[in-house]
């Protein structure tokens, strides 16, 4: 009986001290599985602590038949006073070998990059992210949805 209550307060603390970590998480998904290449997807989140550290995540549900080991993404920031950070980031999905990267749930593969790593934002107040794809097909298949977290 001890084993259970002390495994339950372990489990316990460490749920909760997870979920205090992340200050934002979303994702959205894609339309019948094709991110068109127009199709620029928007994640807005409001900041209010400028003195904590931030990991800034990119998530990516893809399928098991993705066309490529890799994906290329446009990623655009905007501050509350209107700074613009424009960044192009590549991704691998998989191995050379074809072995995937994240975690398989079916046929679908959960992805989940490192974009920005230690940064502290410098303002408080709304942070707008955007995202599009910049891979040669202008109709990216085989992607279940796209999202964003930031945690500290």
């Amino acid at each position: 009986m001890t084993n259970k209550y002390l495994f339950l307060i372990i489990l316990s603390v460490y749920l909760f001290s997870c979920k205090e970590k992340i200050v934002f998480e979303k994702s959205k998904p894609i339309s019948k599985k094709i991110w068109e290449i127009s199709d620029t997807l928007e994640f807005e989140t409001t900041i209010n602590d400028t003195s904590n550290f931030y990991n800034i995540f990119i998530h990516i549900d893809a399928q098991e038949n993705f066309l490529t080991n890799n994906i290329w993404l446009f990623v655009k920031s905007e501050s509350p006073s209107g700074n613009i950070l424009k960044d192009t980031v590549m991704f691998y999905l998989s191995d050379a070998q074809g072995k995937w990267f994240g975690k398989k749930q079916g046929e679908t593969i959960n992805n989940k990059f490192i974009y920005k790593a230690h940064i502290r934002f410098p303002e408080k107040g709304i942070y707008k992210f955007y995202l599009q794809h910049g891979m040669r097909e202008n109709d990216l298949p085989r992607v279940s949805s796209v999202g964003i977290s930031i945690e500290k």
